[in-house]
C-alpha cells in the first residue's frame, strides 16, 4: 500500500517530462496508394512567406513527416506531388478548468506488534472523498493546413487541416506533432481527434 505513493510520483514525473499534443484532424485525399513517383515539393500556403526562417523549420518538420510515409522532399520540377503548407497561432487564451483533489483520511485500522507479545491498533490512511478546485492555464490556440496537387494532372488530390488548443508555448514542437496527427494514416484521410506525444517536455 505505501509503493502508491510512490509510483503515482514517479508516473507524474514521467508524464511532465512528455509532451502530448490532442489535435482535430480532418483530411480528405484520392491519393493512390500505389502513386508514382512518391516525391513532394512544399511550398508557403497562403499567408506564409517562404524565406522565414520559423516557415523553413515547419516546413523541414512537414517534409519528415512525409519521409516517414515513404514521401521524399524534392524539387518542383521533379515532383509528383505539389503540397501548400501553412500554419497560425492564435493569442493565448485564460482557461479555467476543474480537477478532483483527494481527501485523506483513516479508511480503517489494522494492527501491529511493536515488540514481541505487544500489539497497537494503527490507523489505515487513504482517500475518503474528493472536492473540487478550479485552477488556470494559459492555452495556445493553433491551426495548420496541408494542400496537395499532383504535378501531371493538375487536380487537387489532398486537403487537411488540424487545430489544437495546448499549454505549451513552444510552437515548433506542438506543429511538428501537429503534422504527425494531421499525417496520421497519409496518403489515406484521417479524421477526429488525434494525441501524438514526444519524450520532451515542453
Amino acid at each position: 500500500m505505501r509503493l502508491i505513493p510512490l509510483l503515482s510520483a514517479v508516473l507524474a514525473l514521467l508524464l511532465a517530462a512528455c509532451t502530448s499534443v490532442t489535435s482535430t484532424v480532418e483530411s480528405y485525399s484520392t491519393i493512390p496508394a500505389d502513386i508514382a513517383p512518391k516525391t513532394v515539393h512544399i511550398a508557403p500556403g497562403p499567408g506564409m512567406r517562404g524565406d522565414s526562417l520559423a516557415w523553413r523549420s515547419n516546413a523541414e518538420s512537414l517534409a519528415g513527416v512525409l519521409a516517414k510515409r515513404g514521401y521524399t522532399s524534392s524539387p518542383r520540377s521533379e515532383a509528383r506531388l505539389l503540397a501548400r503548407f501553412a500554419y497560425s497561432t492564435e493569442a493565448p487564451e485564460t482557461e479555467r478548468y476543474s480537477v478532483q483533489v483527494p481527501i485523506k483520511g483513516i479508511v480503517g485500522y489494522e494492527t501491529e506488534e511493536v515488540r514481541e507479545g505487544v500489539f497497537k491498533t494503527v490507523p489505515i490512511w487513504g482517500t475518503v472523498g474528493y472536492r473540487t478546485e478550479y485552477r488556470t492555464r494559459t492555452v495556445y490556440p493553433r491551426q495548420i493546413s496541408i494542400t496537395m496537387r499532383d504535378a501531371r494532372s493538375g487536380r487537387s488530390v489532398f486537403e487537411a487541416s488540424a487545430s489544437s488548443r495546448d499549454t505549451c508555448d513552444q510552437a515548433g514542437r506542438v506543429i511538428s506533432l501537429m503534422l504527425e496527427a494531421a499525417l496520421k494514416s497519409f496518403p489515406a484521410p484521417e479524421s477526429g481527434r488525434v494525441t501524438k506525444t514526444e519524450d520532451k517536455a515542453c
